[in-house]
């Protein structure tokens, strides 16, 4: 959050991008950029996009994809100060949190080789989007490119999406389109949190999100999105969960209690569940 929004053709966008790199290389060798450009709204205008993705156990046939948005939303448009809604938007939970923890993930694996395939997938321009001006058209635009340019015979068991996964009140319920979707894997997530007595992660019906996950469950990857769905469209009765899409989006929303119960969910995924199905399916 300290080097600014994390707009496409910023500076600070710019900067994340190679914090990003410096990081995760720091980390694995087998770190990509993904150079790609899109159109944007302005007449003649380009952004300038990057997905950074790193890679762990990269021989291993049996993989899990693990993304998150790092970009920020470069329209407030939700900020209940009309004033503020074409201001960027911080983006400490929407787009911070999910980056903040898989970094994390990075350097557990690092000095810890995980026994499956890992590939962490930081996209770009993921809300970049005017729902009201062209539904989905420009959002998801880092997913968009990587399912539009990834090897045939790239095809992980499944991918789990982390978007808002730090708010201190978080509430993770399945969502909609991850049960039609993933069912089974669903299933096992929510069942190991349930074992692991994680307090933010519920069973019951969540709601249907539009989100990163969509492109490549299009393009067959079974896909999970744990994301705390209440936050979107404001529908939390808690004001201080208001701030989806506002300049409140900031770090004292956020708790180290809730990142460190998605990661050690996460790592117990990655080290103890899936690799008892890699020797199964």
């Amino acid at each position: 959050v300290d080097m600014g929004p994390r707009v496409p053709n910023s500076s600070a966008h710019a900067k994340a991008v190679a914090w990003l790199n410096s990081q995760l290389s720091a980390c694995t060798p087998n770190v990509e950029l993904q150079n790609f450009t899109d159109p944007g709204y302005s007449s003649g205008e380009t952004l300038n996009l990057t997905n950074v993705i790193a890679s762990f156990n990269p021989t291993a046939t049996w993989r899990v994809l693990i993304l998150t948005h790092f970009d920020s939303r470069p329209w407030a448009d939700e900020d209940p100060n009309p004033k503020n809604q074409n201001t960027p938007i911080p983006a400490a939970n929407d787009g911070g949190s999910g980056t903040a923890l898989m970094l994390e993930l990075a350097r557990q694996m690092k000095d810890h080789p995980p026994p499956i395939g890992v590939d962490l997938f930081f996209d770009d321009g993921e809300d970049y989007g005017k729902y009201k001006v062209d539904n989905l058209d420009r959002y998801f635009l880092g997913v968009k490119y990587f399912v539009s340019t990834k090897p045939a015979n790239y095809n992980p068991r499944c991918a789990i999406l982390l978007d808002m996964v730090g708010d201190s009140n978080a509430d993770f319920e399945p969502e909609t389109n991850s049960m039609q979707s993933a069912p089974q894997w669903v299933n096992e997530i929510w069942n190991t949190a349930k074992e692991m007595g994680l307090s933010h992660f519920r069973t019951g019906n969540g709601v249907d999100i539009e989100d990163d996950h969509l492109p490549l469950i299009q393009a067959g990857i079974p896909s999970v999105d744990i994301i705390d769905g209440d936050l979107v469209g404001h529908v939390s009765p808690d004001p201080n969960r208001k701030y989806w899409h506002t300049l409140d989006d900031l770090p004292k929303h956020l708790a180290p209690s809730t990142l460190d119960e998605v990661g050690r969910l996460l790592l117990n995924l990655i080290y103890q569940q899936f690799p008892r199905n890699s020797q199964v399916l």
